[in-house]
Protein backbone atom coordinates (compact mmCIF):
# COMPACT_ATOMS: atom_id res chain seq x y z
CA UNK A 1 0.00 0.00 0.00
CA UNK A 2 0.98 3.67 -0.18
CA UNK A 3 1.91 3.80 3.50
CA UNK A 4 4.36 0.92 3.39
CA UNK A 5 7.88 1.39 4.66
CA UNK A 6 11.28 -0.14 4.06
CA UNK A 7 13.64 -1.05 6.89
CA UNK A 8 17.26 -0.14 6.22
CA UNK A 9 19.80 -2.05 8.30
CA UNK A 10 23.19 -0.38 8.70
CA UNK A 11 26.25 -2.14 10.07
CA UNK A 12 26.76 0.30 12.92
CA UNK A 13 24.97 3.16 14.67
CA UNK A 14 27.13 5.94 13.14
CA UNK A 15 26.26 4.81 9.61
CA UNK A 16 22.56 4.57 10.49
CA UNK A 17 22.74 8.16 11.72
CA UNK A 18 24.32 9.28 8.42
CA UNK A 19 21.59 7.52 6.43
CA UNK A 20 18.85 8.99 8.62
CA UNK A 21 20.37 12.47 8.18
CA UNK A 22 20.57 11.97 4.40
CA UNK A 23 16.86 11.05 4.41
CA UNK A 24 16.09 13.97 6.70
CA UNK A 25 14.62 11.67 9.36
CA UNK A 26 14.56 13.40 12.74
CA UNK A 27 12.50 11.00 14.81
CA UNK A 28 14.76 8.79 16.89
CA UNK A 29 13.27 5.82 18.75
CA UNK A 30 14.88 3.12 20.86
CA UNK A 31 17.24 1.37 18.42
CA UNK A 32 16.09 3.01 15.18
CA UNK A 33 15.10 6.19 13.33
CA UNK A 34 11.67 6.39 11.73
CA UNK A 35 10.54 8.50 8.79
CA UNK A 36 7.56 8.38 6.45
CA UNK A 37 9.04 5.89 3.99
CA UNK A 38 12.08 4.50 5.73
CA UNK A 39 12.96 3.06 9.11
CA UNK A 40 16.72 3.05 9.69
CA UNK A 41 18.16 0.63 12.22
CA UNK A 42 21.59 -0.81 12.89
CA UNK A 43 23.62 -3.76 14.02
CA UNK A 44 26.78 -3.54 16.11
CA UNK A 45 28.84 -5.39 13.52
CA UNK A 46 28.23 -9.11 14.00
CA UNK A 47 25.11 -9.44 16.17
CA UNK A 48 25.12 -13.17 15.55
CA UNK A 49 27.90 -15.70 15.86
CA UNK A 50 28.17 -19.33 14.93
CA UNK A 51 27.22 -21.87 17.60
CA UNK A 52 30.05 -23.19 19.72
CA UNK A 53 30.74 -26.92 19.34
CA UNK A 54 29.07 -27.61 22.70
CA UNK A 55 25.87 -25.90 21.50
CA UNK A 56 25.50 -28.69 18.93
CA UNK A 57 26.50 -31.59 21.14
CA UNK A 58 27.02 -31.79 24.90
CA UNK A 59 29.88 -34.27 24.54
CA UNK A 60 31.90 -31.39 23.07
CA UNK A 61 31.95 -29.63 26.46
CA UNK A 62 35.07 -31.68 27.19
CA UNK A 63 37.83 -31.88 24.63
CA UNK A 64 38.68 -35.50 23.85
CA UNK A 65 40.77 -36.59 20.91
CA UNK A 66 38.15 -39.09 19.70
CA UNK A 67 35.53 -36.35 19.31
CA UNK A 68 37.55 -34.62 16.59
CA UNK A 69 37.26 -33.64 13.84
CA UNK A 70 33.90 -32.13 14.72
CA UNK A 71 31.81 -30.95 11.76
CA UNK A 72 28.20 -29.86 12.35
CA UNK A 73 25.57 -31.10 9.89
CA UNK A 74 24.17 -27.61 9.56
CA UNK A 75 25.82 -24.44 10.83
CA UNK A 76 23.63 -22.48 13.22
CA UNK A 77 23.77 -18.97 14.59
CA UNK A 78 23.04 -17.42 17.97
CA UNK A 79 23.19 -13.89 19.36
CA UNK A 80 26.80 -13.23 20.22
CA UNK A 81 28.22 -13.96 23.67
CA UNK A 82 29.08 -11.28 26.17
CA UNK A 83 32.79 -10.41 25.95
CA UNK A 84 32.92 -10.63 29.77
CA UNK A 85 31.31 -14.05 29.99
CA UNK A 86 31.31 -16.45 27.04
CA UNK A 87 28.42 -18.44 28.51
CA UNK A 88 26.07 -15.44 28.63
CA UNK A 89 24.38 -13.66 25.76
CA UNK A 90 25.55 -10.08 25.12
CA UNK A 91 22.55 -8.13 26.41
CA UNK A 92 23.05 -5.10 24.13
CA UNK A 93 23.32 -7.29 21.02
CA UNK A 94 20.29 -9.30 22.12
CA UNK A 95 18.20 -6.18 22.65
CA UNK A 96 19.15 -4.75 19.26
CA UNK A 97 18.51 -8.06 17.49
CA UNK A 98 15.01 -8.16 18.99
CA UNK A 99 14.38 -4.54 17.94
CA UNK A 100 15.38 -5.40 14.36
CA UNK A 101 13.17 -8.50 14.43
CA UNK A 102 10.14 -6.53 15.59
CA UNK A 103 10.72 -3.93 12.85
CA UNK A 104 11.03 -6.55 10.10
CA UNK A 105 7.75 -8.17 11.14
CA UNK A 106 5.79 -4.90 11.27
CA UNK A 107 2.67 -4.97 9.12
CA UNK A 108 3.52 -1.63 7.53
CA UNK A 109 6.95 -2.88 6.39
CA UNK A 110 7.15 -4.52 2.97
CA UNK A 111 10.86 -4.54 2.23
CA UNK A 112 14.24 -4.87 3.89
CA UNK A 113 17.37 -3.11 2.67
CA UNK A 114 20.76 -4.28 3.89
CA UNK A 115 23.07 -1.27 4.00
CA UNK A 116 25.97 -3.09 5.64
CA UNK A 117 29.46 -2.47 4.28
CA UNK A 118 30.14 -3.41 0.67
CA UNK A 119 32.46 -6.35 1.32
CA UNK A 120 32.33 -10.02 2.26
CA UNK A 121 32.12 -9.24 5.94
CA UNK A 122 29.33 -6.69 5.52
CA UNK A 123 27.38 -9.10 3.35
CA UNK A 124 27.57 -11.79 6.07
CA UNK A 125 26.57 -9.36 8.84
CA UNK A 126 23.43 -8.24 7.02
CA UNK A 127 22.47 -11.64 5.67
CA UNK A 128 22.97 -13.51 8.93
CA UNK A 129 20.57 -11.12 10.68
CA UNK A 130 17.97 -10.96 7.90
CA UNK A 131 17.89 -14.65 7.04
CA UNK A 132 17.81 -15.76 10.66
CA UNK A 133 14.83 -13.52 11.39
CA UNK A 134 13.01 -14.92 8.31
CA UNK A 135 10.45 -12.13 7.85
CA UNK A 136 8.54 -12.78 4.60
CA UNK A 137 9.60 -9.52 2.92
CA UNK A 138 11.61 -8.63 -0.20
CA UNK A 139 15.31 -8.17 0.58
CA UNK A 140 17.43 -5.57 -1.23
CA UNK A 141 21.04 -4.41 -1.02
CA UNK A 142 22.19 -0.81 -0.83
CA UNK A 143 25.79 -0.68 -2.02
CA UNK A 144 27.64 2.44 -1.00
CA UNK A 145 31.25 3.37 -0.48
CA UNK A 146 30.45 6.62 1.29
CA UNK A 147 27.55 7.86 3.36
CA UNK A 148 27.09 11.41 2.11
CA UNK A 149 23.50 12.56 1.56
CA UNK A 150 23.97 12.57 -2.23
CA UNK A 151 25.42 9.05 -2.28
CA UNK A 152 22.65 7.69 -0.04
CA UNK A 153 19.89 9.22 -2.17
CA UNK A 154 21.49 8.03 -5.42
CA UNK A 155 22.11 4.57 -3.97
CA UNK A 156 18.49 4.14 -2.90
CA UNK A 157 17.43 4.77 -6.52
CA UNK A 158 19.44 1.76 -7.59
CA UNK A 159 19.11 -0.82 -4.84
CA UNK A 160 19.52 -4.38 -6.08
CA UNK A 161 17.81 -7.60 -5.06
CA UNK A 162 20.02 -9.12 -2.38
CA UNK A 163 20.10 -12.41 -4.28
CA UNK A 164 22.25 -10.67 -6.94
CA UNK A 165 25.02 -10.74 -4.33
CA UNK A 166 24.92 -14.48 -3.93
CA UNK A 167 28.60 -14.94 -4.82
CA UNK A 168 29.73 -12.37 -2.24
CA UNK A 169 27.42 -14.03 0.28
CA UNK A 170 28.83 -17.50 -0.46
CA UNK A 171 32.41 -16.22 -0.22
CA UNK A 172 31.74 -14.57 3.14
CA UNK A 173 29.84 -17.47 4.66
CA UNK A 174 32.22 -20.16 3.44
CA UNK A 175 35.14 -18.23 4.90
CA UNK A 176 33.28 -17.87 8.20
CA UNK A 177 32.51 -21.61 8.32
CA UNK A 178 36.04 -22.57 7.31
CA UNK A 179 37.49 -20.36 10.06
CA UNK A 180 35.19 -22.05 12.57
CA UNK A 181 36.15 -25.57 11.43
CA UNK A 182 39.88 -24.81 11.41
CA UNK A 183 39.70 -22.95 14.71
CA UNK A 184 37.69 -25.58 16.58
CA UNK A 185 39.42 -28.66 15.21
CA UNK A 186 43.04 -27.54 15.03
CA UNK A 187 43.09 -25.53 18.25
CA UNK A 188 41.66 -28.39 20.30
CA UNK A 189 43.76 -31.14 18.73
CA UNK A 190 46.96 -29.09 18.95
CA UNK A 191 46.15 -28.26 22.57
CA UNK A 192 45.42 -31.89 23.46
CA UNK A 193 48.52 -33.11 21.69
CA UNK A 194 51.18 -30.57 22.55
CA UNK A 195 50.17 -28.58 25.59
CA UNK A 196 49.71 -31.46 28.05
CA UNK A 197 47.53 -29.34 30.32
CA UNK A 198 49.52 -26.11 29.95
CA UNK A 199 46.67 -23.96 28.57
CA UNK A 200 45.27 -23.51 25.11
CA UNK A 201 47.36 -23.47 21.94
CA UNK A 202 45.43 -21.29 19.50
CA UNK A 203 45.51 -22.26 15.85
CA UNK A 204 43.60 -20.57 13.07
CA UNK A 205 43.80 -19.10 9.59
CA UNK A 206 44.08 -15.57 10.99
CA UNK A 207 46.65 -16.45 13.64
Amino acid sequence: GPDMKAVIIAEKPSVAKNIADALNIKSRKDGYFEGEKYIVTWAFGHLLQLYDAKDYDEKMTKWKMENFPFIPEKFQYKVKSSPKNRDKVDSGANKQFNIIRSLLFRNDVNSIISACDYDREGQVIGDSIIYNIKAPKEVYRLLLNEWTADEVMAGLQKIRPNKDLRSLQDAGVSRQWADWLIGINLTSVATLKYQKGKGVLNVGRVI
